[in-house]
């Protein structure tokens, strides 16, 4: 993977939104309409990212930001460690805490909604830039406890590059795509203690 000096990462405008939507288009099967996009852009406008070289709109990458109760999004538990032994006995020790955990307390999260970069302009670094910006706003900007996202199971480059920045397969969900394949939910814990507030 070469890095490249000429690269742009903005703040996405409404302007961008047409370009954005193509490039979702050549890039991903999973496709949006104009308002979705413009809903994310006014509500969380400092985490809509798009990526320039040369001028060029070649990625983007967005996220929204929710409120959850669920620990897994949360990044407190993991259902595939379950599967461990050894993890199944340390789960089995935090038990209590999850259980108070899990009465009434939620936290910001983070949504990795959507990231993709043209497949000319692949394996230059943007993806991994965008990435990079998308966690950090996250944590500084919207005090985000944790970031999550949802990535096809046999998607295997884009589950390197989320391994490589600390995600980590925590829960499966069946049939999530519409073509009948699985996702992987990987997520990334922010901030090393809970806030412990109760309200939404």
């Amino acid at each position: 993977m070469t890095q490249e000096k000429n690269i742009l990462i903005r703040k996405a405008t409404e302007i961008d939104i047409p370009i954005v939507m193509e490039i979702n288009m050549r890039s991903l099967p999973e496709n949006y309409w104009y308002g979705f996009y413009l809903h994310i852009l006014k509500n969380w406008p400092e985490t809509f990212f798009v990526a320039e070289v040369d001028g060029k709109l070649v990625g983007y990458a967005m996220t929204r930001i929710e409120t959850s109760s669920d620990l897994v999004l949360l990044g407190l538990d993991n259902e595939f460690e379950k599967r461990d032994n050894v993890r199944s006995l340390i789960n089995t020790l935090l038990d209590p805490i999850k259980s108070f955990l899990a009465k009434g307390y939620y936290g910001k999260v983070g949504h990795l909604v959507s990231i993709a970069v043209l497949e000319e302009y692949r394996r230059r670094g943007i993806g991994s830039r965008l990435l990079e910006k998308s966690i950090r706003i996250s944590k500084e900007i919207y005090d985000a406890e944790s970031m999550y996202l949802e990535v096809r199971i046999t998607n295997k480059p884009a589950i390197r590059l989320y391994e490589k920045y600390g995600f980590r397969k925590a829960r499966i969900i069946k049939r999530y795509y519409m073509d009948g394949e699985d996702a992987y939910v990987m997520v990334k814990r922010l901030k090393n203690i809970p806030t412990f507030s109760s309200k939404k």
